[in-house]
């Protein structure tokens, strides 16, 4: 068992300005690229103009605390005394980890209820697109609050992995219950349904290794079969 090193939840905020893709990263994203007389070319780029706009933001952060156990047998992960049924790939990837950052970042409602009000409207391209730019947004988002763990945990001496999520990986989507319980009070305004989905809808979750001899390994996407993972619609476009 380790000393107990669980920190408060530190938040990033990013303006919508700062995680939008480019055009040229949704139209990758939804198998456009090339087509640049598609009509919705100039649908996606008067939203990305007018979302770069907005006063909204996304918001995400972590929570660290020591790993007491990585059972590899049992697929079991043990921060601070909750444990977590992550399955032996995760398990895999954060064996060497002496700490883990518990993450939460959201784009806000803005994308799904707008997806929502398109879809009912039947004008259901223009919904695809708000919801696949509200998904690029998160992901971007997340992406810089990593890259600041990363910088802050390299002053430690310290390397960190990849990001994995509950529902990917073979991580049951139920530990969120325990993600959440360990993350505690935080800014994001995520929350849990009955389910263990997330509100909002463009939201995402997970966990960070770090330690000495931990590594940021790729994903295992080739081996993967879920297809409508992120990571693997994004890794297969790289």
């Amino acid at each position: 068992m380790h000393d107990s090193v669980k920190s408060t939840f530190h938040t990033y905020r990013f303006p919508y300005g700062e995680v939008l893709p480019s055009l040229d990263e949704l139209a990758r994203y939804l198998h456009m690229d090339g087509d640049t007389e598609h009509p919705a070319y100039a649908y996606m780029q008067e939203r990305l103009d007018e979302l770069a706009t907005s006063e909204l933001q996304a918001v995400g952060g972590y929570a660290i605390g020591a790993v007491d156990a990585v059972d590899m047998q049992g697929g079991l992960l043990t921060v601070e005394g909750v444990t977590f049924e992550a399955g032996t790939q995760v398990c895999g990837y954060l064996k060497e980890a002496t700490e883990a950052a518990l993450f939460l970042c959201t784009a806000g409602p803005l994308f799904s209820d707008e997806a929502h009000r398109l879809n009912a409207e039947g004008e259901f391209l223009e919904a695809y697109i708000i919801d696949a730019i509200g998904s690029l947004a998160v992901e971007r988002a997340m992406d810089k609050i990593h890259q600041a763990l990363k910088e802050e945990q390299a002053q430690r001496g310290l390397k960190i992995t990849n990001r994995y999520s509950p529902g990917y990986c073979n991580w049951p989507l139920k530990d969120q219950r325990a993600l959440f319980g360990f993350v505690g009070e935080n800014p994001t305004g995520i929350e849990l349904s009955e389910s263990c989905l997330m509100h909002p809808i463009k939201s995402v979750s997970g966990v960070i290794g770090i330690g000495e001899k931990v590594r940021r390994r790729a994903y295992g996407c080739v081996v993967c079969q879920n297809k409508t993972c992120i990571y693997r619609r994004l890794v297969q476009k790289e």
